[in-house]
């Protein structure tokens, strides 16, 4: 229900406000502010932007991916010469490159339902931040709408005082002209004093409320602020039209954000099923690769440094028999010389030991632990859960129509009786009147026909603003719009 008059407020026309001055606010004009300013509809629209975040990621699902990286150290001690793949007692520095690609072909329909499924989110978050905005908006409203009808008492009650200041002025000259005893002037002294206190206590009720709507519009306590008064003048007929329950339903049905939000989770919920089913199903993708490297270690062995010419000569004969026969071989051996080999250039070894890959993969869970199963029995909980959560909604939406034309019948009754109320305490006291001015009746008979017409009064305007607003909630649930005309 609180959703629903947000939602009317927030709707609300300027061309129905009268003129604002600088620091003057329309009601309009208060629930932008809040749906703009307002601590708890920024949080929403944070939310919101981390929804919308999820789904672009989602979508993101279904580029490749690559990832470059490179190592720089070095290898000391007992370690494998890269030249000659012995192990050699020596300290080598190296440096490698490496860039790895991928992109899935097929993974059982994750990437698929997982934007699906985002989008859904997202928009059930737009939802939940328009629903939070109304709930914001109907505070204000409530807010700005007790300031008008408390300035409105005030008004009332300080023209009661100006009256009664004038019944008071007569009767003292009447009693200065011997026409009155002296004690006719105490009940209106004490009206008069009790005016004022009423004055008093109003004025301080109408500042409260207006810190309270400041706190909720986030302004400066200290700030001017003045609300704009609302013309409420519809006509008799209009506030009191009689309307069909069902056919209020059907109409708030496809307008209201909460049992639209229930629907959007109960179909992301169903997609929330088919992305556990993912993990039950085989993965298919595609990867490549590109690596270089450079190590100290690696010679330039076709561009040898000769330093002292070598010399070569035939070692020991050793016995060996070839074919069963006994021969005499022996090994040519490198008697002298000196001979160094330069470490091949940086960019020389990359280009030498640049080399590429490129595959395919396919991954079948086999078992996993029944996580997999779990999650699809979960997710089909999650998913129940939601279409609860829509009958719910549903259920709470025909409670809050019914609920807004009883109240609407009530209001339409009790305005009436406020009406006649009013009528009769207005012959009362102009009755009460005539009655003092001729002598016919003390000053407390007069008090008291004043006080009852003042409540009266009192009594007529609330029940009339509760009226108005109630016809609206009806009007916004047949998607008539809203306004306090």
């Amino acid at each position: 229900m609180r959703q629903v008059y947000l939602l009317l407020l927030a709707c609300l026309s300027t061309g129905l406000l009268s003129a604002q001055s600088g620091d003057s606010w329309t009601l309009e004009r208060a629930v932008e502010h809040a749906l703009t300013n307002n601590l708890q509809v920024k949080q929403l629209n944070n939310i919101t932007e981390i929804a919308r975040l999820n789904r672009q990621q989602a979508k993101n699902g279904r580029l490749p991916t690559a990832n470059g990286s490179t190592n720089l150290g070095v290898q000391l001690g007992r370690t494998i010469d890269p030249t000659t793949n012995t192990f050699n007692q020596q300290t080598i520095g190296f440096q490698g490159y490496q860039l790895q690609a991928g992109v899935t072909l097929y993974n059982g329909g994750l990437i698929k339902n997982n934007l699906r499924q985002a989008d859904l989110n997202l928009a059930a978050a737009e939802l939940d931040r328009k629903i939070t905005g109304n709930n914001i908006g109907l505070q204000v409203a409530n807010g700005y709408l007790n300031i008008v009808l408390l300035e409105e008492q005030l008004t009332n009650t300080r023209a009661q005082l100006q009256l009664t200041n004038d019944q008071l002025s007569n009767t003292d000259a009447l009693i200065s002209a011997g026409a009155l005893p002296s004690a006719q002037r105490f009940d209106l002294v004490a009206q008069q004093a009790a005016n004022q206190r009423t004055i008093v206590d109003l004025e301080n009720q109408v500042e409260l409320a207006q810190l309270t709507l400041k706190l909720l519009l986030e302004l400066d306590f200290n700030a001017d602020f003045q609300v704009v008064t609302p013309e409420l003048n519809p006509l008799e007929t209009e506030l009191f039209i009689t309307y069909n329950i069902d056919e209020v339903y059907l109409s708030a049905r496809g307008i209201q954000p909460t049992v639209m939000a229930a629907e959007i989770r109960r179909d992301a919920a169903e997609m929330g099923i088919e992305v556990a089913k993912a993990g039950m199903r085989p993965t298919v993708s595609l990867f490549g690769s590109i690596s270089t490297n450079f190590s100290t270690a690696s010679k330039d062995f076709a561009n040898p440094d000769i330093i002292v010419d070598p010399t070569f000569g035939f070692g020991n004969p050793r016995p060996v028999q070839i074919n069963g026969v006994e021969v005499a071989l022996s090994q040519l051996e490198q008697t002298g010389g000196q001979v160094e080999f330069s470490t091949l250039g940086y960019f020389t070894q990359l280009n030498r030991n640049f080399g590429q890959s490129a595959g395919m993969s396919l991954s079948v869970p086999i078992y996993s632990q029944g996580r997999n199963k779990i999650n699809v029995q979960r997710a089909k909980i999650q998913q129940a859960n939601a279409v609860l959560d829509i009958e719910q909604a549903d259920n709470q939406l025909r409670n809050d129509v019914q609920l807004a034309l009883t109240n609407l019948r009530g209001a339409q009754e009790t305005y009436r009786a406020a009406q006649a109320s009013e009528e009769a305490s207005k012959l009362a006291y102009d009755n009460a009147q005539r009655s003092f001015k001729a002598g016919a009746a003390n000053s407390l008979q007069l008090v008291t026909a004043s006080n009852r017409y003042e409540q009266a009064q009192t009594e007529r305007t609330r029940s009339k603003y509760q009226l108005i607003f109630n016809r609206q909630v009806i009007r916004f649930y047949l998607g008539q719009g809203f306004s306090l005309d």
